[in-house]
């Protein structure tokens, strides 16, 4: 196959290892990081094993599951995460837990708000929130976290991505469940897996095995969609068939020359939501299997601890622990004496006993770590989608679609992608695929 006939993949993290395994020899893989997996890579520090948020692996796709399954091994489990509300802490999610709290008021007016919920007609996050799990689950817990994950306005946000984010009653019977404290039925996502050994981007690394070709330390600078050639920074030149980019969509018409100003001004319009990502390391094991603390409160700058020694036997094995703190900087929690604060909620929280029980700290920065789910994100992409696709290009992936998904969503969208591509001939028009997407 001559240059010509390649597709080229920009990104190596899920969705573009999905496409590169979907196209086989035909695909060659760029990323302009040292390591492969994007926001699923792991970090060692200090001998604590940490990864770029929060992960573990679950997913409805059944294909999905044997092609990590078959790839490496991995450890599955029940999920333990909790909410620390006013000093106490109970089971996540809030609002089918609350009736464990102490206060007997509060959970009088969540149970009584549950009740009467409906998130008929809302037109934002926040007024779902109210409307879906009546006041008292909203005011307790649901507003303050979103406030202090997302900003203090819900209003601007929309609602078609919660089903798969925010965890609510299926029915009347579950309802009631949750209004009498009685257990309803597990989640579907309350199974989770991860690596048996090493951190989340294991998983990545397995699946990167299946890949032809993979060109890493290869910064995207110019990309000339008429004569279909792409150049790095290191001043190679590639020529393509046609392009997959799982890169933000704003940063991938950056490197493109004419772009009108109707498509800029509306990539423009995409914002993404940077975090400050604590690692704490201890030296010894965490004293809880709890995997995951969600924290509404002002109290604890963190809006999400992660346990990650909790994943796996071989991770509590290890001499020295990680701890997690993601602190969204939307919401102004992240300011100079940040590790000091993050330190003093872990003590609070009952993870740690003292200070001294840190060995290292360090703190990462992700400008943009989720898609912020703004109310007009979809009619943008889609103009910026159906764009690139008459251009030779197609953008997937969570960045590439501005969708809040997770990364065997991305996986799966990537490998569709790259089969609907493989099946097709010299004349496939990629405006379908931004349409079907």
């Amino acid at each position: 196959m001559s240059n010509k006939d390649r597709i080229l993949i920009l990104g190596a993290g899920p969705a573009g290892i999905g496409a590169g395994i979907a196209l086989g020899d035909q695909a060659v893989v760029l990323d302009n990081c040292p390591d492969l997996g994007g926001l699923c890579r792991t970090i060692v520090l200090d001998g604590a094993v940490f990864d770029w948020g929060g992960h573990s692996f679950h997913t409805p796709h059944a294909a999905i599951r044997d092609l990590v399954f078959g790839s490496l091994e991995m450890y599955e489990q029940t999920r333990d995460a909790r909410c620390y509300v006013q000093g106490e802490m109970i089971p996540y999610p809030f609002q089918k837990n609350f009736q464990l709290l102490g206060n007997s008021a509060i959970r009088s007016e969540c149970a009584s708000g549950l009740r009467q919920g409906n998130d008929k007609g809302a037109a934002n996050l926040e007024e779902y929130l109210r409307t879906r799990f009546g006041a008292g689950s909203a005011r307790h817990f649901l507003l303050p976290y979103n406030r202090k994950l997302w900003g203090p306005d819900l209003n601007h946000l929309a609602v078609d991505w919660v089903d798969e984010r925010v965890a609510g009653p299926k029915n009347d019977e579950d309802k009631l469940a949750w209004c009498s404290g009685k257990r309803s039925p597990l989640q579907s996502d309350s199974r989770v897996a991860y690596p048996a050994r090493g951190g989340f981007g294991e998983i990545m690394r397995a699946l990167a095995q299946r890949l032809h070709h993979l060109c890493l330390r290869k910064e995207v600078v110019h990309i000339d969609p008429l004569r279909q050639k792409l150049a790095t920074a290191c001043g190679e030149v590639f020529h393509w068939k046609s392009i997959i980019s799982t890169l933000p969509i704003p940063k991938l018409l950056r490197a493109m020359d004419d772009v009108p100003l109707r498509i800029n001004e509306a990539a423009m319009q995409l914002k993404g939501l940077p975090l400050a990502l604590v690692l704490v390391v201890i030296g010894h094991s965490v004293d809880t299997p709890i995997q995951r603390i969600y924290c509404p409160g002002p109290e604890i700058p963190a809006h999400k601890i992660v346990i990650n020694h909790n994943s796996s036997p071989y991770l509590r094995s290890l001499p020295h622990h990680g701890i997690l703190a993601e602190v969204s900087l939307a919401s102004n929690q992240a300011d100079g004496d940040l590790q000091r604060k993050v330190i003093q909620g872990l003590q609070l929280l009952g993870l740690i006993r003292s200070a001294d029980e840190v060995r290292t700290t360090q703190v990462l920065r992700v400008p943009a770590a989720y898609p912020v789910p703004t109310a007009n994100r979809q009619a943008v992409v889609q103009q910026l989608k159906a764009w690139l696709a008459h251009r030779g290009i197609v953008s997937v992936g969570r960045f590439g679609e501005w969708a809040y998904i997770n990364s065997d969503e991305a996986l799966n969208r990537g490998i569709d992608v790259g089969r609907t591509i493989s099946q097709c001939d010299d004349d496939f028009d990629f405006s379908r695929l931004a349409r079907a997407s």
